[in-house]
């Protein structure tokens, strides 16, 4: 039973090179029949592990990223039986997906601090 829908925002910095990134996460928690709460992640639509998990690395130099939760929100679900404003769809979920650009979870990536080391040449 899904407990919990949400969008969270991490940022990614590499102590070694100092990229800098943000990613959003559509995040579902879900209780288990004994209670335990489990977590899923999805980045771009695609399942990806928890941004947490210390299994990130820096683009730049392969090192293992510092991450940080720093904004969440949660989405509520609906209740149709309920009295809240709603709307008909007309449209299928192919027509809606490409009506508009999509959305990228990465939102802003900086380049390296001045003065930090420089990624190792391949």
């Amino acid at each position: 039973m899904i407990k919990e829908i949400a969008v969270e925002r991490y940022r990614f910095e590499c102590g070694w090179c100092g990229a800098r990134f943000i990613r959003d996460y559509d995040v579902q928690y879900v209780l288990d029949p004994d209670g335990g709460v489990w977590s899923f992640y999805w980045l771009d639509g695609l399942p990806a592990l928890a941004p947490t998990s210390g299994e990130e690395l820096c683009p730049n130099c392969g090192r293992r990223l510092h991450v940080r939760l720093i904004a969440r929100r949660e989405a509520p679900a609906a209740d149709l039986d309920s009295d809240q404003p709603r709307q008909k769809v007309t449209t299928s979920s192919a027509e809606r997906a490409t009506a508009v650009p999509h959305l990228d979870a990465q939102q802003v990536e900086t380049p390296p601090l001045p003065g930090r080391r420089s990624p190792a040449p391949d």
